[in-house]
């Protein structure tokens, strides 16, 4: 299984090699003057990596990396061309950086090749596979990287560079979810009357201030539809959960002599809405992974003695904010609160198979699946909801407004909903993404 994880030093970045690197000085003439003679720096193909980061529309490849079999004190560059999966980008920079292709002013070992990232230009090394539904890591990513002047501490040499980086990709943001794991069980089948071994894969950032303090908060995190399978990766990057680990929302978490948050992702290896026959459902039946889920979540819990067993907070996108409105209701005293994201829990049942399940039917009967007896269980928790009017995969009419009209209905007072009429983000001001990108 392709993975992203931390390089060593030497290792130089994702198994990379500097094949004849040589710096050669200057000698003396033979009247005893001096002059300097410098020849190229020969580096290799395996000097190749690509810097992966997570943006609002998934991962983006803002970097590419190159080792150096020494370290060099300065750099520098006239022109360069680059193509990543055979799309030429635009470079912005070039600096020496660490191995996690951040900047440094002292000497370094690697130099980085920043490119332009939007939306419409992102280098994303994920593909999607119209059979699973699931986003992937691409069987291959070449990169080829061309340059005529490059100098680097003074010493001129040319770059002509081709490989197949996709495993040898570099992501700090990941790496900080470095407690991962897997959870599994027997679990009955209600569908098809059977028991299933299920196992569930789980990623969590664990903020080292925190250790120790048995008052710190835990956000659990639910992945969309595209974002199930075997690898937690996946998920961080393709809902942009990496996030969750920055200053600028780990800030909110203050209090009780803590700051800051524990983060879980959990990833289903197929749907959430999965009802036991192996298919996304349409958020009218109760989820296979109930009971896992609960029991992975609360295994996490046990094992971990720093977090704060009232402040756990669920959360997820589309799949996974179904997830957590039938999470809320199986287990409702469990949960301090939730965040449900264009959610697919649907406030009708849907026509169903001959089986019993709702996987292949999308026509909603007039019979109502989130019940008075399911809103009285969630009205008195907090939960902030959030979707985009213009949602053309979860339709806001079916699922996230009545929902909502339901709690306040039913004297909800701490129930949120945000309502958007378009999706735009901060990595890319002059992008608009679909509805469900909320």
């Amino acid at each position: 299984m392709l993975g992203t994880r931390r390089f060593t030093r030497r290792e130089a970045l994702g198994l990379a090699v500097v094949t004849g690197a040589t710096l050669l000085a200057g000698c003396s003439s033979q009247n005893g003057s001096d002059s300097s003679t410098a020849t190229s720096v020969a580096i290799g193909d395996d000097a190749l990596s690509i810097l992966v980061k997570g943006y609002d529309w998934g991962p983006g490849v803002p970097a590419i990396l190159v080792s150096l079999s020494k370290e060099a004190s300065s750099v520098e560059v006239k022109d360069a061309k680059i193509t990543t999966a055979r799309v030429e980008r635009t470079l912005s920079d070039v600096f020496l950086c660490d191995e996690s292709g951040e900047k440094v002013d002292g000497p370094a070992s690697c130099i980085a090749f920043a490119l332009e990232t939007t939306n419409a230009v992102s280098g994303s090394p994920f593909r999607y596979d119209t059979t699973t539904l699931h986003n992937l890591w691409a069987p291959s990513y070449q990169v080829e990287l061309s340059c005529d002047d490059l100098t680097i501490d003074g010493v001129s040499t040319s770059l002509d560079l081709s490989a197949d980086c996709i495993d040898r990709r570099v992501c700090p943001e990941t790496a900080l979810f470095s407690n991962r794991s897997s959870f599994s069980g027997t679990y009955h089948n209600d569908l098809l009357d059977q028991d299933d071994q299920l196992t569930l894969q789980t990623a969590a950032y664990e903020p080292s201030q925190l250790k120790g303090s048995g008052r710190a908060p835990l956000v659990v995190w639910l992945n969309g539809q595209g974002e199930g399978g075997t690898d937690v990766d996946i998920e961080l990057l393709g809902n942009k959960v990496v996030a969750l680990a920055e200053d600028r929302i780990q800030s909110h978490f203050d209090g009780d002599g803590t700051s800051g948050a524990f983060v879980l992702a959990v990833q289903t290896p197929t749907y959430w809405m999965d009802e036991g026959d192996g298919t996304n459902g349409n958020g009218s039946d109760v989820s296979r992974y109930t009971k896992i889920l609960m029991d992975a979540v609360d295994a996490y819990v046990t094992s971990n003695p720093s977090v704060d067993a009232d402040r756990i907070y669920l959360g997820g996108c589309s799949n996974g904010g179904y997830m957590t409105m039938n999470m809320l209701v199986t287990y409702p005293d469990y949960w301090a609160a939730a965040y449900p994201v264009c959610q697919a829990y649907s406030y009708w049942e849907y026509e169903r198979d001959a089986d019993g399940a709702t996987g292949r039917s999308s026509v909603p009967t007039d019979k109502v699946w989130f019940t008075d007896e399911k809103v009285e269980k969630l009205k008195d928790i907090p939960i902030w909801m959030a979707l985009s009017i213009d949602d053309p995969v979860v339709n806001p009419l079916r699922y996230g407004l009545p929902d909502y009209r339901a709690l306040v209905q039913a004297g909800a007072q701490n129930s949120w909903l945000s309502v958007f009429e378009s999706v735009k983000g901060s990595d890319d001001p002059t992008a608009t993404y679909i509805g469900h990108f909320s």
